[in-house]
């Protein structure tokens, strides 16, 4: 089913049910009205024929007085009856020549218990009430009749609800169609120009429209979704490539001094260099691959990494032990700004194995690029997160090379003489966001850098 066609049975549905409300409401209150209305007059005829009584009296003549009187004074009712009787339920008065009482004495009894009686009897409407003589009597005096008049402007009434409802739903059904189609097309037209949209032509964008209502910031952000895919793709085409660059050079490498060592029988010697290389390019080859399979588990691997407790001191020794392990030259100076009271501000929750890729990375990166291969590391906290600061006195970032360095495969200039890959910055970004973290970093060439990661802590 079309959005558009449950938008407009929904709101069609959602319209009758407040016309049948209203309808029901107007007709309710409607009938009640006729019902008050004419027990009003009815109560007068009543009222006005006791009156007469007590001041006539109900001597024969008295009651044609009354009969008389009534008729000249009060509108007719249709079938108008009124009786009055007695204290032993004997007729006294009747406004017409009645041969016979159908009333039975329960109704007499309820008027005399309630004292004020409105009710229907086989379609009459009847009201009773009770009126005292002068010498203190208590008659029952009752008055019926049949609002034949009110009940058919009532029916004219309901026909005129029903047919109004029905004339209602249908305009509406039509009008929501047609409002619907109208405020949706907006979507039909986005819907066919993504058809045209490709992984080839991610530069298209769709029409924002009148740039103010929710269509509008709907196409807007499928912009920028578009945006960041072409990104994605872009990074991903380059990825392959740097990758494939890389990975072919230790390769022709191996190959071309394999084939150089069987060209001729060589001396031992010139066999241990050939193979000392081989070992070389063998260990680029390696660092290079575990590099890229580390970029891979940090794309993929977030709904299954496990997370604890972790005191980013120790881990920080831990980081430094292994730099220091394997490159002795390397030095890293851990040192605290201040000595937490408190141990959960220098413990965060974390995978163990992936904050030491980050915080060994960073060490190598800090004493490869420093001439004294010397790296100054700080930690700090706040209310909210533990600070960790890494200082080299190295060469530096330029300044509009800062936001490409966490890019994979990407090098600055005055970093292309240095051994690496540009991958480790990459993953070091990727695990920090994981561990819903930040990485930071401040450069100026020849002066050095000093990278900060801000990790939640407990």
């Amino acid at each position: 089913m079309q959005i558009r066609t449950k938008i407009a049975m929904q709101f069609s549905l959602i319209v009758a049910i407040i016309l049948a409300v209203f309808s029901y409401s107007f007709y309710y209150f409607s009938e009640n009205f006729r019902k008050q209305e004419f027990a009003n007059r009815l109560t007068d005829r009543v009222v006005s024929t006791t009156k007469l009584m007590k001041k006539l009296g109900i001597t024969e003549q008295d009651k044609k007085k009354i009969r008389d009187a009534n008729k000249t004074t009060l509108a007719k009712l249709n079938a108008e009856k009124v009786l009055v009787f007695n204290s032993e339920d004997k007729l006294e008065y009747a406004s017409y020549e009645a041969d016979s009482i159908k009333y039975s004495p329960k109704l007499y009894k309820r008027i005399r218990q309630k004292r004020y009686l409105d009710t229907t009897i086989v379609g009459e409407q009847i009201i009773g009430l009770i009126y005292k003589d002068e010498e203190g009597k208590e008659y029952v005096a009752i008055a019926s009749s049949n609002d034949t008049s009110g009940k058919e402007n009532l029916i004219k009434f309901r026909k005129t609800l029903i047919i109004s409802f029905f004339v209602g739903v249908a305009l509406t059904i039509f009008l929501g169609v047609l409002f619907a189609g109208q405020s949706l097309k907006p979507i039909s037209d986005m819907n066919r120009e993504i058809k045209n949209i490709t992984a080839y032509n991610l530069q298209q964008k769709l029409s924002t429209g009148n740039n103010h209502d929710e269509i509008a910031q709907l196409a807007h952000n499928f912009n920028q979704m578009l945006v960041r895919l072409e990104r994605s793709f872009e990074l991903q085409r380059s990825f392959v490539s740097n990758a494939s660059h890389e990975l072919r050079t230790p390769l022709a490498s191996l190959k071309s001094e394999i084939q150089v060592a069987l060209e001729r029988e060589r001396s031992e010697g010139e066999y241990r260099e050939i193979l000392q290389s081989l070992l070389f390019d063998t260990q680029r080859l390696i660092q290079l691959t575990n590099g890229l399979l580390q970029l891979a588990q940090s794309e993929n691997r977030e709904k299954s990494v496990k997370f604890q407790a972790i005191r980013i001191d120790e881990l920080l020794f831990e980081a430094q032990e292994e730099v220091n392990h394997q490159n002795a030259n390397y030095q890293v100076l851990i040192d605290f700004d201040e000595i937490p009271d408190d141990d959960e501000w220098v413990t965060v929750n974390g995978n163990d194995a992936l904050l030491k890729t980050v915080f060994t990375n960073l060490f190598d990166n800090a004493c490869k690029y420093s001439a004294d291969y010397k790296a100054e590391v700080k930690i700090k906290f706040n209310q909210k997160n533990c600070i960790i600061s890494v200082k080299d006195n190295g060469i530096g970032i330029p300044n509009e090379e800062i936001s490409k360095i966490f890019e994979p495969f990407y090098r600055t200039q005055n970093a292309a003489v240095y051994k690496g890959h540009g991958i480790g910055l990459s993953i070091c970004r990727r695990i920090i966001d994981m561990h819903k973290g930040k990485i930071e970093v401040k450069s100026e060439v020849g002066q050095g850098s000093v990278f900060t990661v801000l990790l939640p802590h407990l």
